[in-house]
C-alpha cells in the first residue's frame, strides 16, 4: 500500500481541475478524516449509539472501523466496538444492511469472531427470499442500499444464500430511475461498489429480457457498471469532481441541485474504488472526487449535505465519508513511477 500524493486539498484540486466550491480553504485529507472521527468519539452516546441517529449506527460504526484501518488510533477502535454492541443489543438479531456489514468488518480489526458470528446466523436462519421480497414496500433506492449493504456482509461472513442478495441487488438495480427512485447516481454508485466485491463484473446483463427493469438498463451488463457511474461525475464548473444526483443530469425539482450532494459523491467513489483494476484504474476520476469531498468537512469534523458547506448535518455522513478518504490506496491507483 502506498500514500496518495494528497497533502492539502485546494493544491490537489489545482492539479486534478478541481475547483474549490467555496473561498474557504479545505483541510488536509488526513486532518479531514480525523476531524471527523474524533467528532464522532466525542459525541457517541453512552450507549455506543449516535443522538437522534440510532438508525444509522451501522454506517457510522463502518465509518469508524475505516478511521481505525487508516489511523491506528486505540479510540476510534473503541468506538467502533461500542457501536457494534449497540447493535447487538438493539437489533435483537434483525440486523439492517449496513449494520451487518459493520459488524462483519468489526471481526476483521477486533478478531473476535462474535461479531461476524451473529451476522453469519441472522442470513442463515432467514428464508431470504420472503425478506428479500420486502424490500418492495420501500422506495428502490432505499433497497438497494440495504440490499448491497447485506450482499457485502453475506459474502464477507460465508452465508449459505450470499448468492441469493447478489442476485437480488442486480435485480433491485434494475428498477432504478430517475422517476421511480429518489437517488439514482448514489445507488448506482453503491450497488457498483457491492457488484464489485462479490463476484465478477462480466457480461451478465442486468435486465436480461427487459421486461423486469427500467428502460435505462436495456442491453447493459455488469462489465458495464464502472464506465456508466463515471459518467455521472461533473466535469466542469463549482461541482467538478462531484457526481450528478440523477441520470438525466437535471435537478430533482424546485430547491434541488444537479449536482454537488456529499453522499452522492462519497457512494460514486466507493463504487469506482472497488471497480478499479490495473487496466481500468480511475484514478483521476477517483483522486478529484476525493478532493470535493474534503470541502463538506468542518474545522470540527462536522460533515455538511452539500460540498459548499452547505444544508443539512448528520453524523451518518461522517460515518460514510470515512469510507471514502482513506489515506491509502491500491497500488492500481496510483499514476505511473517515472
Amino acid at each position: 500500500m502506498k500514500s496518495v500524493p494528497l497533502i492539502i486539498c485546494v493544491v490537489s484540486a489545482m492539479l486534478f481541475g478541481v475547483f474549490a466550491p467555496n473561498a474557504a480553504i479545505a483541510l488536509p485529507i488526513d486532518q479531514s478524516r480525523e476531524a471527523i472521527a474524533d467528532r464522532l468519539v466525542a459525541e457517541q452516546a453512552p450507549d455506543g449509539s449516535w443522538p437522534e441517529e440510532a438508525d444509522f449506527t451501522g454506517s457510522i460504526v463502518a465509518g469508524m472501523v475505516s478511521a481505525y484501518e487508516d489511523v491506528g488510533k486505540a479510540e476510534y477502535k473503541t468506538a467502533a466496538e461500542l457501536g457494534g454492541n449497540f447493535i447487538l443489543k438493539v437489533a435483537e438479531g434483525n440486523f439492517f444492511g449496513d449494520e451487518a456489514y459493520a459488524l462483519a468488518r468489526l471481526t476483521e480489526i477486533t478478531v473476535d469472531t462474535a461479531y461476524a458470528d451473529a451476522v453469519r446466523n441472522f442470513y442463515d436462519g432467514l428464508d431470504a427470499y420472503a425478506y428479500i421480497a420486502s424490500f418492495l414496500e420501500t422506495d428502490r433506492s432505499n433497497a438497494v442500499f440495504y440490499v448491497a449493504h447485506h450482499t457485502v456482509a453475506a459474502h464477507m461472513v460465508g452465508a449459505m444464500d450470499a448468492g441469493i442478495w447478489r442476485q437480488a441487488l442486480i435485480q433491485y438495480l434494475s428498477q432504478i430511475d430517475d422517476d421511480v427512485a429518489y437517488y439514482p447516481v448514489m445507488s448506482l454508485g453503491v450497488a457498483t461498489w457491492a457488484l464489485a466485491q462479490t463476484g465478477p463484473l462480466d457480461e451478465t446483463r442486468i435486465d436480461p429480457f427487459g421486461f423486469v427493469g427500467e428502460g435505462y438498463w436495456k442491453d447493459v451488463a455488469l462489465s458495464d457498471l464502472p464506465d456508466i457511474l463515471a459518467s455521472h461525475l461533473v466535469l466542469s464548473g463549482e461541482h467538478a469532481g462531484t457526481f450528478y444526483h440523477r441520470f438525466d443530469h437535471a435537478p430533482a425539482g424546485e430547491g434541488f441541485e444537479a449536482s454537488g450532494y456529499t453522499e452522492d459523491t462519497i457512494f460514486g467513489v466507493l463504487g469506482l474504488l472497488a471497480a478499479a483494476t490495473a487496466e481500468r484504474d480511475f484514478y483521476g476520476e477517483i483522486v478529484g472526487a476525493q478532493v470535493m469531498l474534503c470541502w463538506p468537512i468542518a474545522s470540527d469534523g462536522i460533515v455538511y449535505e452539500r460540498v459548499q458547506s452547505s444544508g443539512e448535518t448528520y453524523y451518518v455522513y461522517g460515518g460514510e465519508l470515512l469510507q471514502a478518504i482513506p489515506f491509502t490506496e491500491p497500488a492500481t491507483l496510483l499514476p505511473p513511477e517515472e
